[in-house]
């Protein structure tokens, strides 16, 4: 019971948990270093307003406080690190296993093809969901530790935007691993989730600079990027506003999170029907 699970955490949970603990250490580093920077962030505010930041950093941030200095690093760098983790796991989740012919000695065991996604795509979940619990976790307890006061609220919204950008990427990743056992073929995989994936993220950054010149072209391109959704500096503003989450957010995440289950539904529905599969296995 659980051993797919099992076996995936074990096999990869260093590989996984890295980039979790890297930004887990930029979270303390940014609460450590914030008293140095706090005199000079208010400096900072119309250069920040350029194009060119607008692009790469959290919509609605008030990068003048302490919880807008650490989204400013800490989702500009989580874009870019799960970029790299969502195409792997994409990648080896059923791809990798067929390439080096694992899944034939897999699904030779009484283990149906519903649970070798499940258990997976759960073991995906267990280590990187420690993203948000983490970075928040350390951010909030090196605030108290060093004397740095969160704006009421501001821990509660970091955290819940940190969740909310978790399952943005947790979503896209399953978008990933639809298209793996569509095609059957890491090249492909690689190509069109690397093309979904980093349009996505271009589409945001492109969006952010002709902000100014063509405000209608921006929102366009914003919509049309998945990056748009579930956008941490909007999300942090909106529970520091209101003291907590609002419908409209409550909205939002289940929106995600029904989205996210419905990829995978489809994703279960077309590897376990012989119909749509573009690899035979040996297996009997």
């Amino acid at each position: 019971m659980l051993s797919i699970y099992t076996k995936q955490i074990r096999k990869n949970w260093l590989i996984w948990f890295l980039p979790i603990l890297v930004l887990t250490g930029m979270s303390f580093l940014m609460v450590a270093i914030w008293p140095s920077f706090e005199e000079y962030m208010a400096g900072f505010g119309d250069l920040l307003e350029q194009p060119f930041y607008k692009a790469l950093l959290p919509e609605g941030a008030d990068f003048t406080s302490v919880e807008g200095f650490i989204a400013m690093e800490i989702f500009t760098m989580a874009d870019i690190f799960f970029m790299a983790l969502i195409l792997l796991f994409g990648i080896q989740l059923v791809n990798r296993e067929v390439d080096s012919g694992t899944m034939d000695f897999v699904l030779s065991f009484p283990v149906p093809r519903w649970r070798f996604i499940l258990e997976k795509v759960f073991a995906y979940i267990t280590v990187t969901f420690s993203f948000p619990v983490f970075s928040a976790g350390i951010a909030i307890v090196g605030a108290e530790i060093l004397g740095v006061e969160l704006k009421p609220h501001g821990g509660e919204a970091y955290f819940l935007a940190l969740v909310g950008k978790w399952l943005l990427y947790f979503t896209m990743t399953c978008v990933v691993i639809l298209i793996s056992v569509i095609f059957m073929d890491t090249g492909k995989t690689l190509a069109f989730g690397g093309l979904f994936v980093g349009g996505s993220y271009l589409l945001k950054t492109i969006g952010g600079l002709v902000t100014a010149a063509d405000p209608d072209l921006a929102t366009l391109l914003r919509e049309a990027s998945f990056y748009h959704y579930l956008d941490g500096g909007r999300i942090m503003n909106k529970v520091i506003e209101t003291g907590g989450l609002t419908s409209n957010l409550v909205q939002e995440f289940l929106g995600m999170a029904i989205i996210a289950a419905v990829l995978i539904a489809l994703t279960i529905i077309i590897f376990d029907n012989p119909l749509f599969q573009k690899r035979e296995f040996t297996y009997v």
